[in-house]
């Protein structure tokens, strides 16, 4: 008997994400607090660089947690 191909979906941004998703989020947050420093170091920008450095922080915390959802959805719910 003949086996059947089986239609599984591929989700290449998911997988994506599962394996460069911590050091992207990483790397973005870097950028931003050190654009934050540069902004906080000009006289004229020192409010702007204050909130560009607490931003940046936020962006850690809030794209953490996004990606390690995304890898508990790749790691429970798609097939391997």
């Amino acid at each position: 008997m003949e086996s059947l191909p089986l239609n599984i979906p591929r989700y290449p941004m998911l997988r994506f994400i599962a394996r460069h998703g911590r050091r992207l989020v990483l790397a973005i947050t870097i950028v931003l607090f050190i654009i934050g420093l540069i902004m906080a170091a000009q006289a004229d920008m020192r409010t702007l660089g204050i909130i560009v450095i607490v931003l940046s922080a936020g962006v850690m915390v809030v794209g953490r947690a996004l990606v390690e959802m995304v890898e508990l959805i790749t790691d429970m719910l798609l097939p391997k």
